[in-house]
Parts: structure tokens; C-alpha cells; sequence
């Protein structure tokens, strides 16, 4: 199979995101079952990285494996990589991701993103991490998720080991997402505006003079720029 073309391409915190659903014919094809099949949850998963062909990454090639069936009836939303990613279910449909069943809340109610590392804390793997924190921190914004809606495939499925190359830090992984979170919601903030005057008028004194003909020329000038000036003794 040639490699994948996408339909639709979209940036999601910086991570450009290309898109190609399966068809239903390869997908579970069911609602999410939340209210308005919006996703409650994000789960992260790691899978090893692989030897991608010349002019690819392993996030297209991930997903071509599944549009190919190559995946045993595997399905995550997301596959993303260093330099890639690929959305290859809609974000209102289950996936088969998380081990707990057709009805357990992992596969029914959350949205999962594959993760494509080797463990080896190479430029690769960090990179991949990251952009896997910036994408999870842009569905728990877009969905009004907190960061406790951020799981692993481990608190589905305690007998899996995954994110393998993730959970031996996690904590520091969840605060990266945090902070990504963090920034999303402070720049989605309404910047301040000047308060609106208050109606009172205030007067400003320019100075005195003891030349009358010299106080009738600042005022014939202040009058001229627009400000109301008068001579008083």
C-alpha cells in the first residue's frame, strides 16, 4: 500500500495533525458513550519505535498498518512520532486501545494517543514525548477536561505495562501536560480593557503668569489644540 494521504491537515499546539479516518469497515464505528460523545478522558499509550521506510515517519507508517488490518483489530485515535501525526479515528468514536472491554471506560469513553519512542532518551524519543504532552494538553483543553482526566493504559488495564517508556516518570510527564494545559487556558483569557470614565471632570493647572498678554497666548494655543482653557485671577 502506498503511503497514507491525508484529507485533512490541522495544528493542535503546535503538532501539526494529519488526518485520515479509517473506514468504518476497520474501526468499531460506535459513539462514544458520553454525553454528546465527547471524549472523557485522554489515555496515553507507548509503542516501539520501527525502521520507517525513505520518505515516511513511523507515525504514518503505524497507520497505514492499520488502515492494511495489520493491527489485530487495534485502533487508537492518534499515532504520533517525532516528526509526525496521524488521527486516523474521529474524536467522537471509541477505539480499541485500552484492554477493558467493548463497554470499559478506556476503550468507550476516552480519546488514545499512541506515543512512538524506543526508550533510549535520545533527541527522538524527547521530541516524541513532547509532542505527544502538547497533544494530550489540546484534548483535555478542547474537551474542558482537567488534567485527572489524563490516563495511562496501566489504570485501564493493571496487567499492562504501558506507557512502557513513560511511566518510570510519569509525574514529570502529567506536570508537562499541566503546563501545556496551563498555557492553553492563560491564552484563551480576555485581555484587559481601560476602564470606562467615570463622568467626573477633572481640572489641571498650567501655571501663572504676571503677563496678561502671555497668559492670553497659552490660551489662545491650548483653545487651538482642543482643551478648554480659561484666564482667571
Amino acid at each position: 500500500m502506498a503511503f497514507l494521504t491525508a484529507d485533512k491537515t490541522y495544528t493542535a499546539n503546535g503538532v501539526k495533525v494529519c488526518q485520515k479516518i479509517l473506514p468504518t469497515s476497520l474501526r468499531p464505528n460506535r459513539k462514544l458513550n458520553t454525553t454528546g460523545n465527547k471524549p472523557a478522558y485522554v489515555t496515553i499509550h507507548n509503542t516501539p519505535d520501527v525502521n520507517e521506510a525513505s520518505g515516511t515517519n513511523d507515525a504514518e507508517q503505524y497507520a497505514r498498518a492499520t488502515f492494511n488490518g495489520n493491527m489485530n483489530g487495534v485502533t487508537v485515535h492518534f499515532y504520533v512520532d517525532e516528526t509526525g501525526c496521524w488521527q486516523i479515528l474521529p474524536l467522537d468514536e471509541i477505539g480499541y486501545h485500552a484492554a477493558d472491554g467493548a463497554n470499559g471506560p478506556g476503550n468507550s469513553q476516552s480519546v488514545a494517543i499512541e506515543i512512538i519512542m524506543d526508550g533510549s532518551g535520545k533527541a527522538w524519543d524527547v521530541n516524541a514525548e513532547d509532542r505527544g504532552a502538547r497533544l494530550a494538553a489540546w484534548l483535555l483543553y478542547t474537551y474542558g477536561l482537567s488534567i485527572d482526566r489524563l490516563k495511562t493504559h496501566r489504570d485501564w488495564y493493571p496487567k499492562k505495562y504501558c506507557p512502557a517508556y513513560i511511566l518510570p516518570h510519569w509525574a514529570a510527564f502529567k506536570a508537562k501536560v499541566e503546563q501545556y494545559l496551563a498555557a492553553l487556558k492563560a491564552a484563551d483569557k480576555p485581555k484587559e480593557t481601560a476602564k470606562p470614565a467615570s463622568g467626573k471632570l477633572y481640572r489641571v493647572q498650567v501655571g501663572c503668569f504676571g503677563n496678561y498678554e502671555n497668559a492670553k497666548a497659552l490660551k489662545a494655543l491650548l483653545n487651538k489644540a482642543g482643551f478648554d482653557a480659561i484666564i482667571k485671577e
